[in-house]
């Protein structure tokens, strides 16, 4: 178990410890007698309990939307301090709306107000002490790079940046340049790995060395490892620190004799059964605002309600993605640089539309005819297609299951526009496909519905 899985089960754990002590202290005295447990105490815990579920889940829900269990991108205690604000500040919101609504499902404010103080308090103190902890011998891992490339470079980014890793990276091996990039010291050249194991003892080695064929001390190596020292793969490192496939360096061999990529029918089935069912549900939930919408953008310009486009889908077939029109239609008086300049075109409505991601509702009928799936790689055009699979490689991996309405690299990269973003699209994709499952799917929804609803775009 990573440290942040640690520190996350560490959080959950005192929410729940402060929540239970504050909500036995509404249990009337009268409740309790002697050495035993009274019926009036047996009410009082049916009174207790359904209270207690309901605080629970607001204040986890609210430390979910306002990025708290976000453990890989840390953030500094000013920060910290701004968000658990917002969320405690939301929490107490909505257990006042609760509380207006339905009197008897709340306990009462003074309970609250202590119990989010405490909370307050609790994530603060846990925080600081567990990444000042996790910076500092015997808590954290001591790791040797082998190589100063781009990938060494990005994980040793990730190693100083990232303290719910709770890894130190003493040092670095190379046999050309210097490791200034890494902000870590040179301790020596690939030949000479095993005297600088034995100076100063790392616990794990990251091999992340651009050229291996020529260059990797294999000898000295197998010596580091039958003496307990760890030995990893770089790009396997970059995947599970960055949860991406790290495209430039891969290998056909990694990819064909590498673990994952192990999706079953049943599985397949679940997923689809999933999806069917969720667009059905939301189609139906949004009937009325598909319809104010569809009101909206007629008043607003002239052309048709919905903007249809052909999109490549699973095995390359070719499909028609349906969207709310969110730009106005072209006239044949107007110039090139109107057509290519896009942004001028977006209507004031296309804009919220835009901004929410509602343009795309109408794309659950996508999923309904079996073109597209809830979750899955982002459908491109065929010209894009065309252009992309000729120059950032594996590309044409990500139309080996059906595109979706949304997706991993859609919650962790968002929009992209030259090829070096699409190619990082591409790394999330690509470890989307290889982990595919009906929690990663759940997961992947949950911060669609977050980003949806707060606005803003990740990456």
């Amino acid at each position: 178990m990573s440290l942040a899985q640690r520190l996350a089960w560490l959080e959950v754990v005192s929410t729940l410890a402060i929540l239970s002590a504050v909500m036995l202290t509404s249990v009337p005295p009268e409740g309790i007698g002697g050495m035993g447990v009274t019926s009036a105490t047996a009410a009082a815990a049916a009174q207790i309990l359904p209270r207690f579920f309901i605080i629970m889940g607001i204040c986890f829900v609210c430390f979910y939307f306002c990025d708290l269990y976000n453990f890989e991108d840390p953030h500094d205690f000013g920060d910290l301090f701004g968000r658990l604000c917002r969320a405690l500040g939301w929490s107490a919101l909505l257990l006042a709306t609760t509380y207006v609504v339905f009197p008897t499902t709340i306990v009462r404010g003074n309970f609250v107000s202590h119990a989010l103080m405490l909370l307050l308090v609790a994530v603060l103190l846990i925080r600081s002490v567990v990444y000042s902890m996790a910076k500092r011998a015997p808590f954290s891992e001591r790791v040797l790079i082998m190589g100063v490339g781009t990938l060494a470079t990005v994980i040793a980014d990730q190693i100083r940046t990232r303290p719910d890793l709770a890894v130190r990276l003493i040092g670095v091996l190379s046999d050309g340049g210097t490791a200034t990039t890494l902000s870590a010291p040179r301790l020596g050249r690939y030949d000479d790995v095993a005297d600088v194991v034995r100076r100063h003892r790392p616990d794990r080695i990251i091999v992340a060395m651009p050229d291996r064929r020529s260059h990797l001390p294999v000898t000295q190596l197998l010596a580091c490892r039958v003496r307990g020292v760890r030995i990893e793969d770089g790009p396997q490192v970059l995947e599970r620190f960055t949860r991406r496939l790290a495209v430039e360096s891969l290998t056909p061999s990694a990819l064909i004799f590498g673990d994952g990529f192990r999706v079953t029918r049943a599985q397949l089935l679940v997923k689809r059964v999933m999806s069917v069912a969720i667009a059905i549900v939301a189609l139906v939930l949004t009937a009325p605002f598909m319809a104010v919408v569809a009101l909206g953008i007629t008043l607003e310009s002239r052309g048709p309600v919905f903007f249809v486009q052909e999109r490549v889908g699973l095995h390359g077939r070719l499909f028609r993605l349906v969207k709310f029109r969110t730009m106005r239609v072209l006239d044949a008086r107007e110039t090139d640089t109107v057509l290519r300049d896009n942004r001028s075109r977006v209507t004031r409505l296309g804009a919220v539309l835009r901004r929410y991601r509602l343009d795309e509702i109408p794309q659950f009928i996508n999923i309904l005819r079996g073109d597209m799936s809830l979750v899955g790689p982002r459908p491109e055009m065929a010209e894009n297609v065309a252009t992309f699979s000729t120059v950032i490689p594996y590309y044409n991996l990500r139309h080996e299951v059906r595109p979706g309405l949304t997706g991993w690299a859609q919650v962790r990269a968002g929009y992209s526009m030259s090829v070096e973003e699409v190619t990082r699209k591409l790394c999330y994709d690509l470890y989307y496909i290889k982990h595919m499952c009906a929690q990663f799917d759940l997961r992947i929804l949950f911060d669609t519905v977050k980003f949806v609803l707060s606005g803003k775009r990740p990456g």
